[in-house]
């Protein structure tokens, strides 16, 4: 028997509630060192791991809508925000503009890599510290940090290189779309033309390039051209990647009046359609342009981002079309909760097997920020849709 809506909310709530912020803001922030700490055993014990700056962005923003949603004290989650927000500029910033990726423990730098995707998220940390405390100091770092993307980091032919450890340059969308993320942030706060320009700058990207105009699904891996890169003729999409551009193209039109609204919904539609499997109601992690699963193994992430997706886009289609959008939400919101099963509340599993096994011993500090995510819009969407 399917879960109500109206008891999805409430189980949502509740799990934040009582199991979530009490034990993450307990065990999840390091008052030694600062800052978050990048996971915890299912003993609910901090891993002695190094730490990625882009958790400390992500655990800003987890603990700012947690509070938002009643779920989490604001005096923890504001003095969480500025711990974390503080850690980040201090130990992770590069005399360069950048961040660095990851610091050990006691807070000396680990890797200096300062891969793209990491400079996307710490602008969007800074965005969701500055909504909450708009300190000049926040602003003129996230400046800063644009400045030497712009500077250092700009490819000929539009968008941004990613480097990785070795040094090597390779060319990714999803990098791209969380900058479009962090320009939509300081866009819904921050009146700076320079936000704009860089979310008009990643939405014409993504619709010329990132989209492929025959099979309409929106690739990973480029050239320097952006051309997709194939394998014996195809390439990789990945359908958590389709419901997340939906959903970011949702705010963006929101905020520009840009017409999306066809693009958004057949990223949706075909992730629907060819990422999922109706049998088992999860979400396939990677597929190949020919609608093929690459890999029947499902992380949690793309669970979230098609509950997201499915309640906004919902909300601006006919009744008779809702059913379908609201299913989709329920359905994953359901299938998200399995991951919760672990030994100690407030936890979460990483991935679902493709024999719909679950493993591991630890939970990372950067899913809830796709989690709490999912089920803000949840719980404030899904009770516009049909079927509620």
């Amino acid at each position: 028997m399917s879960i109500k809506p109206v008891q999805l909310i409430d189980q949502s709530k509740r799990w934040l509630t009582q199991d979530v912020y009490p034990l993450w803001s307990q065990k999840g922030l390091d008052l030694k060192h600062g800052g978050f700490v990048e996971s915890l055993s299912f003993d609910g014990n901090p891993m002695d791991v190094p730490r990625r700056a882009m958790v400390q962005a992500r655990q800003i923003y987890a603990f700012l809508t947690g509070a938002k949603m009643g779920c989490c004290p604001q005096d923890v989650a504001s003095s969480a925000i500025e711990q974390g927000t503080r850690y980040m500029i201090d130990r992770f910033s590069d005399s360069s503009g950048a961040f660095i990726y990851s610091v050990n423990p006691d807070g000396t730098p680990k890797s200096r890599t300062p891969d793209l995707y990491t400079q996307a998220f710490a602008l969007f940390g800074l965005a969701q510290a500055y909504s909450l405390n708009p300190r000049a100091e926040y602003k003129n770092r996230a400046k800063s940090l644009l400045n030497y993307l712009r500077k250092e980091r700009q490819v000929t032919s539009g968008g941004y290189t990613e480097i990785d450890d070795q040094g090597t340059v390779s060319f990714k969308s999803n990098p791209h779309m969380h900058l479009f993320e962090s320009a939509v942030a300081w866009m819904q706060i921050d009146p700076d033309p320079e936000w704009k320009d860089l979310g008009h700058e990643l939405i014409t990207l993504c619709l010329n390039k990132f989209i492929h105009p025959q099979s309409q699904v929106l690739g990973e891996y480029f050239d320097e051209q952006w051309n997709h890169l194939l394998q014996n003729g195809v390439f990789v999409y990945e359908p958590g990647h389709q419901y997340e551009w939906a959903w970011l193209m949702s705010l963006y039109e929101d905020l520009t009046g840009k017409d999306l609204k066809s693009v958004r919904h057949r990223l949706f539609l075909l992730a629907e359609e060819h990422g999922t499997s109706p049998e088992r109601k999860v979400v396939f992690d990677e597929m190949w342009s020919n609608y093929t699963p690459k890999t029947r193994s499902s992380r949690f992430w793309p669970q979230c981002e098609r509950i997201k997706a499915a309640v906004r886009l919902g909300c601006e289609v006919s009744s008779e079309e809702q059913a379908r959008y609201a299913r989709a939400a329920d359905e994953s919101l359901t299938t998200l909760f399995k991951f919760f099963e672990t030994p100690m509340k407030g936890l979460w599993y990483d991935m679902i097997s493709a024999e719909d096994t679950f493993s591991g011993s630890s939970a990372k500090a950067s899913s809830l920020y796709h989690i709490v995510n999912a089920m803000e819009e949840y719980v404030n969407l899904r009770p516009k849709l049909s079927g509620f």
